[in-house]
């Protein structure tokens, strides 16, 4: 604004109509009632984000764990792989910043996709130690890699998306054959109101503090956060404490799989925001995923162990 007004004052010679113009548009736009009014605006909408976080994040955790018991493992990671704390994150981004800004973020999307797998294979590795340190290793990789690469300013879409293709064959691999993991069955379980109620609580807190990280770094950092594996965090300390170590083990197996639907949903974001703005971007990116997931669970993920 102040370099545009700038060229203005100095079109012509004209610096008096120049100066008038800067106090107007100054006295106009820099207000302190301006700068409130901004601030409040960006805090609501940040709100209604977390508060949005919180009740998907509830939901829709405690519909994987409840599908992983009923139908197994390999329909469980299926469910859990689906988009969820990604499409409101990449939107909120889009609404704060831009439509470009979320292309800008997706660019580390698929990568760090490709750590998330790295993240579940850790958490198997030393989950036959403890599941404390399971979690810990885990999250110390995850944060280790992701804010690497994000702090390298990485913006090699091409290669992000060749280095996430390699991680999650390596990484299934890793988990199938080399551990030993296999697919576990449903397990009987009784659903009381408080069960449900500290499921839906966790989940929706996890969610939330990881979306609450998106605000803290700008686009990039938010893209990095938005792929944080917050519905991975919970579903693995739900199914741990409900149905033991091997049951969460294979869930996580499950579920390398299961998460390309997610970066699909951010390779469809990448091309489908610009053009199609931020609802309908969102509406045919979503359909992407679905489709794509559905063909990974039918075709390859049902084949496996």
């Amino acid at each position: 604004m102040y370099q545009i007004v700038t060229w203005v004052a100095c079109m012509g010679g004209k610096k008096t109509i120049g100066r008038t113009m800067t106090m107007i548009i100054t006295s106009g736009l820099d207000t302190p009632e301006h700068h409130l009014l901004r601030s409040i605006r960006m805090d609501g909408t940040f709100a209604m984000k977390l508060a949005l976080s919180f009740v998907v994040g509830s939901v829709w955790i405690t519909l994987v764990t409840i599908t992983a018991e009923r139908n197994g493992t390999k329909v469980g990671g299926f469910i859990a792989g689906l988009p969820s704390t990604i499409v409101i994150a990449l939107f909120f981004i889009g609404w704060s910043y831009s439509t470009y800004a979320v292309v800008e973020a997706t660019t580390v999307v698929p990568i760090i996709g490709g750590i998330n797998c790295l993240f579940i294979v850790t958490y198997i590795v030393f989950l036959r130690v403890n599941f404390w340190l399971a979690l810990f290793c885990a999250l110390a990789v995850w944060l280790i890699l992701s804010y690497g690469f994000v702090r390298t300013g990485f913006d090699n879409y091409g290669l992000s998306i060749g280095v996430y293709v390699g991680l999650v064959a390596i990484s299934y691999v890793i988990a199938d054959r080399v551990l030993g993991v296999e697919s576990e069955s449903g397990r009987p379980m009784v659903y009381t109101p408080a069960i449900l109620a500290v499921r839906g609580l966790f989940s929706g807190f996890v969610i939330a503090v990881a979306v609450a990280m998106t605000k803290a770094g700008g686009p990039l950092l938010g893209g990095m956060f938005a792929m944080f594996p917050a519905v991975f965090v919970a579903t693995l300390a739900i199914t741990f404490f409900s149905h033991g170590p091997l049951f969460s083990a294979a869930l996580m197996k499950s579920s390398i799989l299961g998460a390309v639907g997610v970066v699909t949903y951010g390779v469809a974001v990448r091309y489908t925001y610009v053009p199609f703005g931020l609802f309908w971007g969102t509406v045919v990116s979503m359909a992407v995923s679905f489709a794509g997931s559905f063909l990974i669970h039918r075709f390859v993920a049902v084949r496996m162990t």
